[in-house]
């Protein structure tokens, strides 16, 4: 294609993309639904399920394999934007404010799911044990499986929580520092997977996990205290140093070969908390219009790659099977933990409801996971099904359990 052609194609891309996104988030938060699931949808709508189906393939004549190919990459910048964001607003002082509590509803939300994710994963694996012609082992595919059956998708439910004005109360507090506990368990297991599966030997595995740890050490005990004395000081440089502190971060666990996401979030809870200070308040703030331009391009680019029309018979009782593993899990499992913690059995079902929330988060793994070669397509769409699912769960199931009482104002699309 004319370089010039290929220019004009992706902008144009662009356009539809974040019309398509606009229009899909709208429509969702009209219906109480996080907005971001609709840029997801509206994917799916632009990709093969939909616009592909019709006479001519649409969708692949509006985005052309190389058009698409750059869309990815820059889809991949705003996924490392949001979760650079993520891990910023990821608060752990919540999970100190409530340790006992949380700690308890979040291993028990984490190991039930995980472990019936890894007996799930003896089936799956079976249909779904290559990629691309190339096989996939055992243990980095169960372990993907359990960690996104037991992932719960914090931005999301904080949002979701804004909305109903429970993000204040003592249950919304409570289940945002489980959900943090759990998105930390689960990108920790996806890391131990891409390990595994990135490994050529044993002494390749060493160099991954000595590399990786050597990268969490810096960020903890260099990284963030030089950050916050940067970061607070009066030079009018320090807005100028958190993009690229948070692309440096990606890159570096890209390059130990486990993913630019770990990096980016790792540096983003690396940074200081902006309600401390007005001045980085007003610094997060502006990185609000970024996002907005490249985030809806990788959750319009990922719903894209679902490929409904592409699945197989057998593979619609691997959903319901695969459905009913993941509200189970994550349900049974946080409404247990919930009980030990001596809350109420009203509460302790909201808990669980809102600990199956999935959401982006959820998908971010699963690109992730594509694109390493942990799973094919059809495993995507499937988890990709799931997570849409447990998510639009989540509101009306929660506003049947708890008396809601809405929030005067919310905030724009959750991240």
């Amino acid at each position: 294609m004319h370089p010039t052609l290929t220019t004009g194609r992706i902008v144009l891309d662009v356009a539809v993309i974040l019309l398509a996104a606009r229009a899909g988030g709208m429509l969702f938060e009209r219906i109480g639904q996080p907005g971001v699931i609709g840029e997801l949808v509206a994917g799916i709508a632009l990709g093969p399920t939909l616009l592909g189906a019709l006479p001519g393939d649409p969708s692949s004549a509006l985005f052309p394999a190389d058009a698409t190919t750059v869309l990815r990459q820059i889809g991949q910048l705003g996924l490392v934007l949001f979760m650079f964001t993520v891990g910023w607003d990821l608060d752990l002082r919540l999970v100190r404010r409530r340790g006992t509590a949380a700690a308890t509803v979040s291993a028990a939300s984490t190991l039930l799911p995980f472990a019936l994710g890894l007996a799930l994963a003896v089936h799956l694996h079976e249909t779904h044990d290559s990629v691309d012609g190339t096989p996939v082992p055992f243990w980095p595919f169960a372990l993907f499986v359990g960690a996104s059956l037991s992932l719960t998708a914090f931005p999301v439910l904080a949002r979701i929580l804004r909305e109903t004005g429970l993000s204040q109360t003592r249950l919304g507090v409570l289940v945002l520092s489980a959900a943090a506990v759990d998105d930390i368990v689960g990108w920790s297991a996806l890391a131990i997977a891409l390990t595994a599966l990135e490994a050529g030997g044993a002494w390749d595995y060493i160099r991954i996990f000595v590399e990786t740890a050597v990268f969490v050490a810096v960020i903890a005990l260099v990284v963030r205290p030089l950050l916050r004395v940067l970061l607070r000081s009066a030079t009018p440089a320090r807005e100028a140093l958190v993009v690229p502190v948070a692309l440096t971060g990606a890159y570096l666990t890209e390059a130990i070969g486990i993913h630019a996401a770990f990096g980016a979030f790792l540096t983003g809870a690396a940074m200081p908390r902006q309600d401390r200070d007005l001045a980085l308040a007003e610094i997060r703030r502006r990185l609000s219009p970024v996002s907005a331009l490249l985030v809806p391009i990788y959750f319009v680019t990922s719903g894209m790659m679902v490929d409904i029309p592409g699945l197989r018979k057998s593979d619609l009782a691997d959903l319901a099977l695969i459905l009913a593993t993941a509200c189970a899990g994550k349900f049974v499992g946080a409404y247990t933990g919930a009980r030990i913690a001596r809350e109420s059995v009203r509460d302790s079902a909201a808990i669980g409801v809102m600990m199956n929330t999935r959401g982006v988060i959820e998908i971010v793994l699963l690109t992730v996971g594509r694109e390493q070669g942990l799973i094919d397509d059809r495993l995507f769409t499937l988890l990709a099904l799931m997570a849409i699912f447990t998510t639009l769960l989540t509101s009306p199931l929660l506003r049947a359990i708890v008396p809601i009482v809405p929030a005067r104002s919310s905030c724009a699309n959750a991240s």
